[in-house]
């Protein structure tokens, strides 16, 4: 029997037995005695309850100032308190919700899987039909889709949207869209762009329809869309999306908000696309501006903002300065996050990009090296950010003179592209003709350089990330003559980059 049903039976007697008591005057002392026992017992259940309302606001308030090592004290606190209420009460859902969203935002899978599926198991005491059910599935998607786990993350987010659907029957509810959001993000990881955008324009009309069209959540969403039109390619498209995204959260009133920082980070990939690098350079200090003066100089955000800057530093061809940008990123990180975040991976892997820049090789090797032990510790073993940082070693192996590593390396980032994007995904495309270059002739092993064709179409896979080919499932592809080679190609992709960007040279 599930709570719903205790509860209509607990109603019933109410009605039939102890109403008709309650209101004869002939029990008025009764009556008295009773309204006692209720307010003591409301008092009661209220000085319970405070435990709980103080850790879970103090836990929040801690979270959102990046202090995550208090946070984690007082959700703990307060999943302790939610321990004494009745395992009906939803609040013990609540608690382990926010405890495994912390783990969660710093890469503590283990830690965090363990909590969602409590969380789960707490919600369907519930009743499968209540919103807590289909949101606690929800969660657990979202972990294992950071996780790289799409597949699974896939299966658990149609499982909360056939029981959201089916059983909570909301169909026009924001929390509907966030699910569909979430699993529109898988698949646009799985380059299942048409699925996705689908996806994407129901969470967005029912967000509109409900909240309206310049409330501050939309934002996300169109943001969103924004990328995914600027992974193929539709970059038109893609900067409508992020101006649109920007000028909602630029009306919300604050003096400083986040998302508008986030908008912004955005927006300078079309800038960077089109080659306005100036453009793209303002845009980031004034998000880096926002950025510090919201939560702090040592917040994990502001980590972001500088690896920002150096992923432009390296395009500007400034390896010296994005080196500086991702130290202080890794001051910031190395206080703040697990070792095995995959956000450190990421910055490990921009940090060998510099060094590779600054032909400082053995530092390259060992920051690649631990960007490539964290994802392969934490993510899928076919995520595709293995494959970029498996990439970058078969730069370094090549220009080192280790011409059978960089071909090992090359065909390893070939083969997850292969299997989790297909054949004609510019990720693919890109990484395949970085294989064949790899067994061009002509390199002169321990030169310390690699040739300059070798060189510039490493840099060339750069044009993946910002759209210039369109996969095949959602645009037409350009005709090619039969002898028109993959690697001719994107070498001369990467000498139109060179000429058009002196800089970068």
């Amino acid at each position: 029997m599930n709570i719903t049903s205790k509860l209509l039976i607990w109603r019933t007697m109410i009605r039939e037995r102890i109403q008709p008591v309650v209101s004869n005057t002939k029990f008025k002392w009764f009556q008295r005695g009773l309204w006692a026992v209720s307010i003591v017992w409301a008092v009661n259940l209220g000085i319970q309850s405070v435990p709980f309302y103080t850790a879970i606001g103090a836990g929040e308030a801690a979270y959102k100032a990046g202090n995550y090592s208090e946070a984690e004290e007082q959700f703990k606190k307060a999943w302790a308190a939610a321990q004494k209420f009745s395992p009906f009460d939803p609040r013990r859902s609540k608690a382990l919700n926010d405890l495994a969203e912390l783990y969660r935002t710093q890469a503590q899978y283990a830690k965090a899987e363990p909590l969602y599926l409590a969380a789960i198991e707490d919600a369907k005491q519930l009743g499968t039909g209540r919103e807590e059910y289909a949101l606690s599935i929800n969660n657990l998607a979202s972990l294992q889709s950071d996780a790289g786990m799409y597949e699974s993350a896939k299966e658990q987010y149609q499982r909360a949207l056939k029981i959201w659907d089916e059983q909570v029957r909301k169909p026009n509810d924001v929390k509907r869209a966030a699910i569909l959001c979430g699993l529109g993000k898988v698949y646009r990881e799985l380059a299942d762009y048409k699925q996705a955008e689908a996806l994407y324009e129901q969470a967005l009309n029912i967000e509109t329809s409900v909240l309206g069209p310049n409330d501050p959540q939309l934002a996300v969403v169109i943001d969103n869309l924004g990328s995914l039109y600027r992974e193929q390619g539709r970059s038109a498209e893609a900067n409508v999306m992020y101006k649109r995204a920007l000028a909602i959260d630029m009306a919300t009133p604050g003096s400083v908000n986040l998302d508008e920082a986030s908008d912004k980070n955005h927006l300078t990939g079309r800038y960077l696309t089109l080659g306005g690098l100036d453009d793209a350079e303002t845009l980031y200090k004034e998000e880096q501006v926002m950025r510090k003066q919201a939560p702090g100089e040592n917040h994990l955000l502001q980590a972001k903002c500088f690896c920002s800057l150096a992923e432009l530093r390296l395009r500007q061809g400034k390896p010296n300065q994005a080196h500086q940008d991702l130290q202080k990123a890794l001051d910031i990180q190395l206080r703040t996050l697990n070792p095995k975040h995959p956000d450190l991976a990421k910055t490990y892997n921009l940090l060998g990009a510099a060094y590779l820049g600054e032909h400082r090789y053995r530092d390259a090797g060992e920051a690649l090296d631990k960007a490539y032990q964290i994802r392969h510790e934490i993510l899928a073993r076919d995520h595709p950010d293995l494959a970029a940082t498996l990439l970058l070693m078969a730069e370094l192996q090549y220009t080192l003179g280790n011409r059978s590593e960089a071909q090992k390396s090359a065909q390893a980032a070939v083969d997850i592209y292969y299997h989790v994007f297909g054949p004609s995904h510019p990720r693919t495309q890109s990484a395949l003709a970085i294989l064949r270059a790899t067994q061009l002739p002509g390199h002169v092993a321990n030169q310390g350089e690699p040739p300059e064709k070798l060189q510039w179409l490493f840099r060339a896979q750069e044009f993946r990330e910002n759209g210039l080919r369109a996969n095949k499932t959602t645009a037409p592809q350009p005709k090619q003559d039969k002898d028109d080679d993959v690697v001719p190609q994107w070498l001369r992709r990467a000498n139109q980059f060179r000429a058009e960007n002196p800089a970068a040279k």
